[in-house]
């Protein structure tokens, strides 16, 4: 009887593991990890970026610096943005934006700054 337990626990297991994680076009909760790419002027490059998912809640650190962009995320919604209203050496409001959407198993998306415009695909961590 131990033994039968044993295979149709090991069997769940394996199934489990099959269905592999959930695309981010129905389930994008959880840690996004991937590399800022330039596509125009100076962008953080140095580090991972992180997107971080949690409920309503989204969060993007470029280069995983000290800038944290903030967005609210819909249900049902293919897109991912967060944004930072900032201001420049001319007190002028400026803002860092990030767009994403999901790709696949992937989450790609654009970040801009008024010195970046970078392109990024991450994935689930």
């Amino acid at each position: 009887m131990r033994l039968l337990a044993f295979f149709a626990i090991s069997a769940t297991a394996l199934l489990a593991a099959c269905a592999g994680t959930p695309d981010p076009g129905h389930d994008p909760n959880g840690t996004w990890t991937g590399a800022l790419v330039t596509d125009q002027g100076t962008c953080p490059t140095e580090r991972s970026s992180t997107l971080r998912i949690r409920g309503r809640e989204i969060l993007f650190t470029p280069a995983d610096g000290s800038q944290v962009l903030h967005g609210t995320y819909t249900p049902g919604n293919q897109h991912y943005h967060a944004e930072l209203a900032m201001t420049d050496l001319n007190h002028h409001p400026t803002a860092a934006v990030f767009n994403g959407y999901p790709v696949g198993q992937a989450i790609g998306g654009i970040f801009g700054s008024p010195s970046c415009r970078a392109h990024i695909t991450m994935t689930r961590n």
